[in-house]
């Protein structure tokens, strides 16, 4: 589910692009989605495998730590979200957030 969440966010944005349409939240979102789910599964795997999942010698430990570099590369996960909220209008204010002015 989660990968095809992503994969159907991507193939949005793609062709937002192809149009000529704006695409840049589109893209933010396929990005913030992707992410979260190569994390999410990340951590399933590693849950899985338990102990060997943290070593080396095992390629979960590797895909975690990809992962990871997805929350964290181009634009952190609160980076994203903000500006998601930013497209749709709204303004960061502590925990809430409310409808810009």
């Amino acid at each position: 589910q989660r990968v095809h969440l992503s994969r159907l966010a991507w193939l949005h944005a793609a062709r937002l692009r192809d149009a000529g349409r704006p695409f840049a939240t589109a893209a933010t979102l396929a990005k913030l989605t992707a992410g979260e789910a190569a994390m999410d599964n990340a951590r399933d795997a590693t849950q899985i495998f338990g102990g060997n999942g943290f070593m080396n010698e095992y390629p979960v430990a590797r895909h975690y730590r990809d992962a990871k570099i997805l929350e964290i590369g181009e634009g952190t996960t609160e980076v994203q979200l903000l500006l998601i909220a930013r497209a749709l209008g709204l303004t960061s204010l502590g925990s809430g957030a409310r409808p810009a002015r």
